[in-house]
């Protein structure tokens, strides 16, 4: 505070954590250019300055004296820790992949409909814009852009093609319901072209907006409970996920939103002599209608939200309403989703390349026609589906980028989740009783089983006596609320929390980053 001519001056102070902050995000960012430079004499043959080197080791020292130096907020806050963590590895997800399609399942498609819905308002498309839409099978089968020299000569192709004036194609489309999930790659990349950046960095602008969505919703899911934070946090925190926040995909979208529906939920079961209000139900509720949009499949999840003891509502007609309200809008998704199986042919839910084989209609009539084998068929898939030694392909199997193999720190991770499944437990956890528990299981398995006979049915040859096409990413929307629902609050965890969730965190961290930098960084 400052006096001038007898009045006084109120200057505005930054805080003691503020100036902590911008004090190791500097310190890191100077020692991190030494310590590229010492890193590439030492085991990249003095090779050049290279970027994505840089911002790994940025990350390393960021996230390791934010652990240490804010303890307490990792303790008292994990919210904001693993909010920080997934901006921070997912950006480096970002920068260190290269900028083209094939890195991810699926990904030329999911990067083609949010750069339709960009040119909502200017439907011209460059021939750069579509040249991620023919090139990917090179990166994704040859790795060919990882290189640096690949890296240079693809993305001067995309710049020397890459001319607004001159569209290759006039179409555009609008976001649907089944694809909302495309609107932040989508907003990112209408922000690049808005900032007249290179489109190569416009791709990964798009990529890094998925990953800001996903990472606020993880906050805010986080923020809900009173316990399971730290759960929560590494399921959120699995490579896969991480992986594919970082990348175009649907998957951050649904497992964010159901990650937020879930934690709003058990939070209120956490504290039963809380009353719920309408913004808490209307905001849980949008949360799973919004969510299950690319995948309706898991709209039965919805339906547990129909368990909460009636102590949680103001009044009987506001449960009334309210239940009522869940109820309408699992029969809305549901009746959508009959329309797409409805369609002629099953061309809506068929998928060609499961092969010549592969008829819709014909493995319907199967099922209904056997049903007893298809029983015995998708329960023998399940349990190796979702057995723990598949467990390192559903948290670290990274698709194109690690060559279809599991990382190789995936087991630590599996270890890790499982020892925090039941550990990560207080007094808030009794209050859970055990219907809620049940019918959270009992509809996490029947979203698997729908999930399989969705892909028995559009993926696999009729009356074959297994599932194929059944990729381990559709579990990771269910592990959360079934692995919180384990484990007893009767396990005492005397760990001091600044320790045990940096611990945890630690670990975390370390495995993705591990990963970037041994398939990417490692391979120039």
């Amino acid at each position: 505070m400052k006096w001038i001519a007898g009045k006084e001056l109120h200057v505005p102070q930054i805080s003691k954590d503020v100036r902590k902050l911008l004090i190791i995000l500097a310190a890191s960012a100077v020692l991190s250019l030494g310590l590229e430079r010492i890193l590439a004499a030492l085991f990249y043959g003095n090779d050049g300055f290279y970027w994505a080197r840089y911002v790994g080791i940025f990350v390393i020292l960021e996230l390791a004296a934010l652990l240490v130096c804010f303890r307490e907020i990792v303790a008292k806050k994990a919210e904001i820790a693993v909010l920080v963590i997934i901006l921070s590895v997912g950006t480096l997800y970002d920068v260190a992949l290269p900028s083209s399609c094939g890195i991810s399942w699926d990904d030329e498609w999911h990067y083609y409909y949010p750069m339709l819905i960009s040119h909502a308002l200017n439907p011209g498309i460059t021939d750069a814009e579509l040249y991620y839409m023919n090139n990917f099978p090179q990166t994704a089968l040859q790795h060919k852009n990882y290189d640096r020299e690949s890296q240079k000569i693809t993305y001067e192709e995309i710049e020397s093609a890459y001319d607004p004036q001159k569209a290759a194609l006039s179409e555009r489309t609008l976001p649907g319901y089944q694809r909302l999930c495309y609107l932040p790659a989508a907003f990112g990349l209408w922000l690049g072209r808005l900032l007249h950046l290179p489109y190569h960095n416009t791709f990964m602008l798009g990529r890094w907006f998925n990953l800001l969505v996903y990472a606020a919703l993880i906050y805010l899911a986080i923020r809900k409970l009173r316990s399971g934070k730290m759960l929560a946090a590494v399921v959120a925190l699995i490579p896969f996920n991480l992986f594919m926040a970082s990348s175009y995909s649907y998957d951050p979208w649904i497992s964010g939103w159901l990650m937020y529906g879930f934690c709003c939920f058990f939070g209120e079961l956490q504290q039963p002599e809380k009353k719920m209000n309408v913004r808490e139900w209307v905001c849980m509720l949008f949360a799973f209608f919004i969510g299950v949009g690319p995948k309706m499949l898991y709209i039965p999840l919805v339906l547990l939200t129909l368990f909460l003891p009636k102590e949680k509502f103001v009044s009987p007609r506001q449960r009334k309403i309210m239940l009522a309200a869940a109820a309408c809008v699992f029969a809305v998704v549901c009746v959508r989703m009959l329309f797409l199986f409805a369609s002629p042919g099953g061309g809506a839910v068929q998928d060609a390349r499961g092969g010549e084989d592969v008829d819709a209609l014909g493995q319907i009539s199967y099922i209904f026609s056997h049903p007893w084998e298809y029983t015995k068929t998708l329960l023998g898939f399940l349990v190796d589906y979702a057995s723990l030694k598949s467990a390192t392909r559903y948290f670290s199997y990274l698709h194109y980028f690690t060559e279809l193999e599991p990382t190789v720190h995936s087991s630590l991770m599996v270890a890790t989740l499982m020892v925090v499944t039941f550990t990560d437990k207080n007094e808030y956890d009794a209050i859970v009783g055990t219907l809620p528990r049940i019918v959270c299981y009992v509809l996490s398995f029947g979203v698997l089983c729908l999930v399989a006979t969705s892909m028995y049915i559009a993926f696999t040859a009729v009356g074959s006596d297994t599932v194929k096409g059944c990729q381990y990413r559709y579990i990771a929307p269910v592990l959360f609320p079934v692995l919180y629902c384990m484990g007893t609050s009767k396990i005492q965890n005397r760990i001091k929390r600044e320790y045990y969730n940096g611990i945890v965190l630690s670990i975390c961290a370390y495995v993705s980053i591990y990963a970037v930098w041994a398939y990417a960084i490692n391979l120039y």
